[in-house]
């Protein structure tokens, strides 16, 4: 789960080993216990068409999980996906009017106007020293606002047919299935094998040593910022798609899902710790217990009760397990 795996030391004792195996395997554990509770308890998750929707979803949330990681692993936090949903499906609607031609003009339209709520993010956190929560929250009303005031509160225009096509699944596998898989590998392979992934474990670890050691902290934090907010927006056209049509409730709850998904999985708050493989089981772990809970027929406040409960016993589990003795 992290750049580099908590290394066994014998003199240290069994207490500290098994703080280690925790911190570097619980959320695999959870995982599968939860797979196994819910052969027991909701069978019926176990359905192919059933396995198949939780993977869809699953892809939908992961794919801003990927952002969200590495936004926290430089300490930061972003709110202002869920204004980056709504936006992108009113440009994609607006710009493409349900005309196929029209989708790759609209998509970079979308992922530009998403730099540059990413790069508003960063330098208000880099340059101007506002908290990431106070940063990205005032951003999320800024955007929504925005969006709101442009389409008067009508939004218009069809989302055009082309985007069904993630709709379309092979047995479990699907368009944004197969999208996240690669986007994940994509970055694992950026944040482990390149100079930059490096750069951004070191300056959420020690903001302060990475400078004095010549890394442009600040640009490694807009850069994570803007990275963070192209993915939403590529999650946004995903969830167009699916939709079919215009709504601004789209999205809505997935920017605290993702940060609870990197959390579980086992990223840090406080930077530097944490990476993609233990969000990709965070993410498998929110999906199932959502799936779960509809399957059985638990009203929505029983589900937040629940999904509460897995975030502060993971975060809870993994002080604990941090803790130096």
């Amino acid at each position: 789960m992290s750049l580099a795996k908590t290394r066994f030391n014998p003199a240290l004792g069994a207490n500290w080993r098994l703080r280690a195996f925790i911190a570097n395997y619980g959320v695999y554990i959870a995982l599968l216990a939860l797979l196994l509770a819910a052969a027991v308890l909701t069978p019926k998750l176990y359905d192919v068409n059933t396995i198949a929707v939780v993977m869809r979803q699953a892809s939908q949330l992961g794919i801003v999980a990927i952002g969200q990681t590495m936004i926290l692993l430089v300490a930061g936090l972003d709110l202002s996906v869920g204004g980056i949903f709504f936006m992108t499906s009113i440009v994609v609607a607006e710009v493409t009017n349900g005309r196929d031609e029209m989708v790759i003009p609209a998509i970079l339209i979308s992922l530009a106007l998403g730099a540059l709520i990413g790069a508003g993010n960063g330098v208000l956190v880099t340059k101007r020293r506002v908290p990431p929560f106070v940063a990205t929250l005032g951003m999320l009303v800024l955007v929504k606002g925005a969006t709101q005031a442009y389409t008067r509160g009508v939004p218009g225009g069809f989302v055009p047919d082309i985007l069904g096509i993630v709709n379309q699944s092979w047995f479990v596998l699907s368009i944004p299935l197969l999208l996240w898989l690669g986007l994940n590998a994509f970055f694992i392979f950026v944040l482990r094998g390149t100079a930059y992934g490096r750069k951004v474990y070191a300056v959420g670890s020690n903001s302060e040593a990475a400078h004095l050691s010549g890394i442009p902290v600040d640009a490694i934090r807009i850069s994570v910022y803007i990275l963070g907010s192209c993915l939403a927006v590529v999650s946004g056209v995903v969830l167009t798609g699916y939709v079919g049509y215009v709504d601004r409730f789209i999205g809505t709850g997935l920017e605290l899902d993702s940060i609870a998904a990197a959390i579980v999985g086992g990223t840090a708050f406080v930077g530097g710790r944490g990476g993609l493989l233990g969000t990709i089981a965070g993410v498998l772990m929110i999906q199932i217990l959502s799936t779960m809970a509809i399957l059985m027929g638990l009203d929505i406040e029983v589900q937040f009760i629940i999904k509460g409960l897995v975030i502060l016993g993971a975060v809870t589990l993994y002080s604990v397990a941090s803790t130096e003795e």
